[in-house]
C-alpha cells in the first residue's frame, strides 16, 4: 500500500500505522507517495481490515493498494 499523507504527518502516521495488526513493515518514501505499508494476513477479512484502519487513521490524502497471493 503507497499512502500520500498531508506535510508534516509522516512521521506521526507512519507511527499509528506500525500498531495496526498484520502490518509486515511501513517504511518512510520521498516521491509522489510518502510511506509504503506491507500487510500480511491469512484471511482477506483481516486484510481489509488492516487496510480499513489504516484508511482511518487521518491525514491521508491519497492510498494505491495493490494485492498479491501466494500461489
Amino acid at each position: 500500500m503507497f499512502i500520500e499523507c498531508v506535510e508534516g504527518s509522516q512521521d506521526e502516521l507512519l507511527q499509528r500505522i506500525k500498531e495496526i495488526p498484520g502490518v509486515a513493515y511501513a517504511y518512510k518514501l520521498d516521491k509522489t507517495y510518502n510511506l509504503v505499508v506491507k500487510i500480511e494476513s491469512d484471511s482477506v477479512e483481516k486484510f481489509t481490515l488492516a487496510i480499513a484502519q489504516i484508511r482511518k487513521s487521518g491525514n491521508l490524502l491519497n492510498t494505491d493498494t495493490m494485492v498479491g497471493f501466494k500461489s
